[in-house]
């Protein structure tokens, strides 16, 4: 039988893996709202009357957040898979962390102002 301990990077693989499926779910909504909510071509008066609504911009903000977070952690496990040492992995991660806080920061930013 197999015996988990807690460590980080099992945590991390197991939220990976839930995020995954949170992303599937997420994108089959956005498919959804693609075809059947908005007229095509999608034009800006479409997404702006979408994203008007309070439901769909939490919605794409959640949507959002889990991307770039399931991205980001792909780039972290594809950076440590070569065990880089501490001074490396540290400084990876301070960009990573960086970047993405960066990302989300600004593609909310356009959300909002899609919406407004």
């Amino acid at each position: 039988m197999l015996k988990w301990k807690h460590s980080p990077e099992k945590l991390r693989w197991t939220f990976q893996r839930i995020n995954g499926l949170q992303l599937a779910i997420c994108v089959a909504i956005h498919f959804w709202v693609s075809i059947f909510k908005l007229e095509w071509p999608i034009r800006y008066e479409g997404l702006h009357a979408l994203l008007s609504h309070p439901e769909w911009l939490i919605f794409y903000s959640i949507f959002l957040v889990l991307a770039v977070y399931h991205g980001f952690s792909g780039l972290w496990t594809i950076i440590t898979d070569r065990n880089p040492s501490k001074t490396v992995k540290k400084t990876y991660k301070v960009i990573l962390i960086v970047s993405g806080v960066l990302l989300i920061l600004l593609s909310e930013w356009n959300l909002i102002l899609l919406g407004q």
